[in-house]
């Protein structure tokens, strides 16, 4: 992940690091005070500790979708978007020396759907976190587990819920720079772009042919409007999850100048 990445996954690690305070605080406590009740034989006793902590869970799950949560999710997601705009801005001044227009209401509308599903994303992190947490306490106490086999349970699911945060914000980071750098491009008139990868290990088989092929544009030079198939389907830099590919604008002047070249392959498309 880029720098905003970075400052994005870093948000959404603490929100999964309240949560789980929220959870050490009130769930684990009662888990170990009813141990003595829910580790004995007598059925008669299990609807009184699930009540309690069903009550305890609903009351953290209502905490964690309080308004005042929810607005602080979607701020977090507006300054994502925006960062994510004013780099992909940077980016374009710097590979072809121009400023963009980024009032356009194409691009607006994308930014504004862009924010609201994150905040979407971000309010989903605390609400499936606490209903695994809320599955695995009540289905360990049903089997009269110790209160320690349930709070090493607790600690997996932090380190999943951990993982599940930081693959959103790797993900969305992609997506998002990478549909917002199609957009300017085509804003600001580029019909074309080269296909770049990030040269390492990690880096699809498909998508390193995509650098590599010699297209009728030049050497992994492709049309916004005729994108190449990765399992049939038309995939552009960042689209794919986890995609870290990025789109280098390209002129057509630089396509002229590949095909005049011979740099070209002619009749191959994509």
């Amino acid at each position: 992940m880029d720098m905003i990445g970075i400052q994005y996954n870093a948000k959404l690690q603490r929100l999964v690091k309240q949560v789980k305070e929220s959870i050490s605080k009130e769930i684990v406590p009662l888990v170990r005070q009813l141990a003595p009740e829910y580790t004995q034989d007598a059925v008669v006793t299990t609807d009184a500790w699930s009540d309690l902590i069903l009550n305890a869970i609903a009351n953290l799950v209502s905490r964690w979708q309080s308004p005042a949560v929810q607005a602080a999710g979607a701020r977090i997601a507006g300054e994502f978007v925006q960062s994510s705009l004013k780099k992909s801005e940077r980016d374009l001044k710097k590979s072809a020396g121009i400023d963009v227009f980024s009032g356009s209401s194409t691009l607006q509308d994308y930014l504004k759907a862009s924010a609201q599903q994150n905040a979407q994303l971000i309010k989903s992190i605390p609400a499936k976190y606490l209903e695994e947490v809320q599955t695995l306490v009540m289905a360990n106490m049903r089997s009269g587990m110790r209160t320690s086999f349930i709070e090493k349970a607790l600690q997996e699911q932090f380190g999943v819920t951990q993982r599940r945060a930081k693959m959103i914000a790797r993900d969305q980071t992609s997506k998002i720079q990478g549909e917002i750098n199609r957009k300017q491009q085509q804003g600001a008139g580029f019909t074309h772009f080269r296909w770049l990868t990030s040269h390492d290990s990690r880096v699809r088989h498909d998508h390193d042919v995509f650098e590599h092929r010699v297209t009728k544009y030049g050497k992994g030079v492709y049309l916004w409007s005729d994108l190449p198939l990765e399992k049939g389907v038309p995939v552009s830099p960042g689209s794919p999850i986890n995609c870290r590919c990025t789109a280098i604008p390209v002129s057509a002047r630089e396509v002229k100048a590949n095909q005049d070249a011979g740099k070209t392959a002619p009749g191959v498309f994509n």
